[in-house]
């Protein structure tokens, strides 16, 4: 079935609702505490120190947006696969991916699940983790504007609250909480950078909704960018104050340090808003990320590398509800059955791994697909594109073997399991007469 079947209802403010909401998300109200017993007070210019490696991995994000691929969902599977003429590269990565997503879908779902115990202490965080992603993947399969405007809805809450912690708490900064600026040392805030590229991990989400968002490849390249920005900004600001106000060894042993932050400086009320705002920064991160499964599991379909029912699309609300459904049912199992810290490092690896690759055909792409550079409209010098692509794809590559070791086995299993649905796929696409060179084709030249 036809990507073209899916209907474009998203605008710009869409666009931005979901790069926002996940980056300013689960991460930043979860992560940020915990990164404190590593890198203590200094998590704060770890944030900062990540700037120019996100916004590289955006910029390759918007290149690649901005050429044809960028009508279709798929993201950097497209971009992998496309640039080197080679499904497996492509589809091997983004498996890795999908996997990370359906991990860190359930980790925000559980996690949000905690934040739940500030509002009703002793519930099991598993019961509101299975209710959130029942309604979330409900609405996303009864079509996308509604994902739009629910998510756009929830990122209001998020930046009110985010607003009400950020503007008193400067004022309620205690200095000496920053004395000395790097209290565990530069060893510690290296090691805390790994935990901590989850805030920042899943701006790529944006590029799951190209098949369904107005004039794709020239809205969505600025969207990338001005979205990192504006979410490195409020990364510094939130963790400043919240270590500015707090030890970092409180900060590090509590489930949802930003409320308890502001409680410090905030009366009841103002610290219920900070709590209720941390639970839409949960929501608007899980909204977004549910996104991804679906859609890769129809992307894949449309390019027959999994079975073709995957990529049905409802005939009234034109969404893959086939993909969201078994995407659901898979999250719903990983709540009840995985740990959160085991979810977080298995979907880091997956995203290193994404990011790594992507980076990399960045940095070929001049070279190795020269007419897909040229049909660019966003198009920066051979030598800008080259070293923003060396650049992004050697600090993932560092990220990626530092946490390696904990999840090997897991890592290799997965990528036997796709490999093996990758060559069963191929293998019945083929039997079909599916022409594999004649989609790589089409992909340069498909229009809006």
């Amino acid at each position: 079935m036809s990507d073209s079947t899916l209907r474009r209802d998203l605008g710009s403010l869409s666009g931005y609702a979901t790069i926002v909401g996940i980056l300013v998300g689960a991460g930043i109200f979860r992560v940020t505490g915990e990164a404190g017993a590593v890198a203590g007070s200094s998590v704060p210019f770890a944030y900062l120190l990540f700037a120019p490696i996100v916004l590289a991995t955006a910029f390759a994000y918007s290149v690649f947006s901005s050429t044809p691929l960028g009508n279709r969902p798929g993201g950097a599977y497209l971009h992998i696969s496309r640039t080197f003429g080679n499904y497996y590269i492509g589809f091997v990565a983004m498996w890795m991916k999908l996997v990370a997503f359906v991990g860190a879908i359930s980790f925000m779902s559980t996690s949000f699940g905690e934040y739940m115990n500030f509002f009703i202490p002793g519930q099991d965080p598993r019961f509101w983790a299975v209710i959130v992603l029942l309604v979330f993947y409900g609405i996303n399969i009864f079509g996308i504007k509604y994902y739009g405007r629910v998510q756009i809805g929830m990122l209001i809450v998020l930046m009110i609250s985010i607003v009400l912690l950020v503007v008193p708490g400067l004022a309620a900064v205690d200095l000496s909480y920053y004395d000395p600026i790097l209290p565990k040392g530069w060893s510690g805030l290296l090691s805390a950078m790994p935990m901590l590229f989850f805030s920042y991990a899943g701006f790529e989400t944006l590029a799951q909704t190209a098949g369904e968002t107005k004039d794709a490849t020239r809205t969505l390249p600025v969207i990338f960018v001005r979205g990192v920005l504006a979410s490195v900004v409020i990364f510094f600001l939130m963790s400043f104050v919240a270590f500015g106000v707090l030890p970092a060894e409180v900060l590090a042993q509590s489930k949802s340090a930003m409320a308890d932050a502001a409680a410090v400086y905030l009366p009841p009320w103002g610290a219920g808003i900070v709590a209720l705002g941390g639970m839409s920064a949960f929501l608007t991160s899980i909204n977004g990320s549910i996104l991804v499964p679906s859609r890769m599991f129809f992307v894949f379909s449309e390019d027959r590398l999994m079975p073709g029912f995957l990529s049905a699309v409802h005939p009234k609300w034109r969404t893959p509800h086939v993909s969201l459904i078994i995407s659901a049912a898979i999250c719903i199992v990983l709540v009840w059955t995985q740990s959160s810290q085991f979810l977080l490092n298995t979907g880091l690896i997956g995203i290193f791994i994404v990011y790594f690759l992507q980076g990399v055909s960045l940095m070929v792409l001049p070279k190795v697909n020269r007419s897909l550079y040229e049909s660019a409209q966003f198009k920066p010098p051979p030598l800008i594109v080259i070293g923003i692509g060396l650049f992004s794809a050697a600090v993932m590559l560092i990220f990626m073997t530092s946490i390696l070791k904990a999840v090997f086995i897991w890592t290799i299993l997965w990528l036997a399991v796709g490999s093996v649905l990758f060559f069963v796929g191929r293998r019945q696409g083929k039997a079909e007469g599916f022409d594999y060179n004649a989609r790589l084709v089409r992909d340069f030249t498909i229009e809006n």
